[in-house]
């Protein structure tokens, strides 16, 4: 997966940048980098990155489905 690809995910997840740099312990500048291609991340960052959206959209959703359930908007 490419550095756009991994942005485009994670809009379309709604997830900030500053919250994928900080899970995944990458500067926010280096992200921001990597999603416009800039540098070419290397296979750890690609999979910690990875792992980040994957995590925090799993949260996102638990929140939503909770929220969902007592009725709270979201």
């Amino acid at each position: 997966m490419n550095g756009q690809q991994l942005r485009q995910k994670r809009v379309t997840a709604g997830i900030s940048g500053a919250l994928v740099s900080k899970r995944t312990g990458i500067d926010r500048a280096r992200l921001s980098h990597i999603e416009r291609g800039y540098v070419n991340p290397s296979s750890s960052e690609v999979e910690r990155i990875q792992r980040a959206l994957g995590e925090l959209e799993q949260a996102r959703n638990r929140v939503a489905r909770l929220a969902a359930e007592v009725g709270w908007p979201m």
